[in-house]
């Protein structure tokens, strides 16, 4: 299948996970990617929030536990510019002031601006997934052009709420593979 014919069923699927049944993949998901990832070599850990409404994966729980218990990490998030399709990083806070921009995407609001460079993993959102690591996200590339701007050895991680499919038919030079998927069942690994 197509990104487009994926999108098209991922998004349908997720529009149906009840609230209960998002909050339990979400924290199967926090559980998988706390034993399998050796954090204490972890620096940097760039992470999304949230668009709750759109039913995402709950990382408030992932960052609510490196704040607890993994202090040596810096949290990094960005901030999105559509008529780019690029974003900028941020240094994220317990206190961080966070709002939605005009799109309904949860932002740092006042936040210490960082270079790309220096994060070492990133949890990528994404719809759905294929066998050899490529991701359907909502289009517009945000990703795949942040992840050119980090350094070749970033540990690239997507939280998927959905088992990958064998394989999107319409991948491109520009789709960047993922390292690792955590599900709430385990993790894909490449």
């Amino acid at each position: 299948m197509t990104k487009a014919q994926l999108r098209k069923q991922f998004l349908a699927k997720r529009k149906n996970l009840t609230l209960h049944d998002l909050q339990k993949q979400s924290q199967a998901i926090r559980q998988q990617f706390f034993q399998r990832f050796d954090l204490r070599q972890i620096k940097t850990l760039h992470i999304f929030l949230p668009i709750l409404k759109q039913n995402e994966i709950n990382t408030q729980i992932i960052i609510q536990e490196i704040f607890q218990h993994y202090p040596q990490i810096t949290l990094i998030t960005s901030k999105s510019h559509f008529q780019t399709c690029t974003m900028d990083s941020y240094i994220l806070k317990s206190h961080t002031q966070i709002t939605e921009n005009r799109w309904g995407i949860p932002e740092p609001i006042n936040a210490i601006s960082c270079s790309d460079d220096i994060i070492d993993m990133v949890l990528i959102p994404l719809l759905g997934f294929d066998q050899h690591g490529f991701r359907v996200g909502y289009g517009k590339g945000f990703y795949d052009r942040f992840l050119q701007k980090c350094r070749s050895d970033v540990i690239k991680v997507g939280l998927s709420l959905f088992e990958p499919v064998d394989k999107i038919d319409d991948v491109n030079e520009y789709d960047i593979k993922m390292d690792f998927c955590v599900m709430s069942e385990g993790v894909w690994e490449g």
